[in-house]
């Protein structure tokens, strides 16, 4: 601290033109009260911030779910093929759904990033208060006829899914959260073992694309 404050002193000391340069003793007394001052606003900031952090821990939003107690409306399990694929785990902002034992989840456009659709992926959710939680899930099969014809629609609009031939089927997941936003998941299959989970908040996006595969005993 007394290197850099130094410097700031030197910096000051020369960029004032016509002034008489200061002498050493004057700069290190400068530099040892910014010192004592830098220090001091230090301690004042430190002790601020732990009055700011032990004021009622309840009010904090963020907080407020409670995993071991879930809220009464709050969704417990996941229905269909959405519950085969995938489970609900519990995030401090509240429950996300991840990949389930025995199936590997990755966003198409990324390996590192831990895929999962949370309840408060609708871009509502910025203007709103945690917690979130889902509360509703309704599952739809669709014909292949309706598959395929869906099919083709979101391709067009969403240019990281790219199908290779015939689905083998696919299924409509409207989650709606503790907040009225409804965030939907479709999810068409290659195969029994490999497809997608294409999630809208409402909008369909490239960067939310999940692709969904069942691992493979080695």
């Amino acid at each position: 601290m007394m290197t850099a404050l130094w410097q700031l002193q030197l910096y000051l000391h020369h960029d004032r033109r016509g002034e008489r340069a200061l002498s050493e003793d004057k700069l290190a007394w400068r530099a040892g009260s910014c010192t004592v001052q830098a220090i001091l606003a230090l301690l004042s900031l430190g002790f601020g911030f732990l009055a700011y952090a032990h004021q009622d821990d309840s009010a904090n939003p963020v907080a407020a779910y409670d995993c071991e107690h879930p809220p009464a409306d709050a969704l417990t399990d996941l229905p269909g093929l959405l519950g085969a694929v995938g489970r609900l785990a519990c995030l401090p902002a509240g429950p996300a759904i991840l990949a389930n034992t025995g199936w590997s989840w990755r966003y198409t456009g990324s390996f590192f990033e831990l895929p999962m659709i949370a309840a408060h992926a609708h871009v509502d959710s910025a203007g709103m208060r945690p917690p979130f939680y889902f509360t509703e899930l309704s599952a739809r099969a669709l014909s292949l006829g309706e598959a395929a014809r869906l099919s083709d629609d979101l391709a067009k609009k969403v240019e990281t899914y790219r199908p290779e031939g015939s689905l083998a089927g696919m299924t409509v997941v409207d989650a709606i959260n503790n907040h009225g936003r409804s965030i939907s998941v479709f999810m068409p299959m290659q195969s029994q073992d490999d497809g997608w989970l294409i999630v809208c908040t409402p909008q369909c996006r490239s960067d939310y694309v999940i692709m969904i595969s069942k691992l493979r005993p080695n």
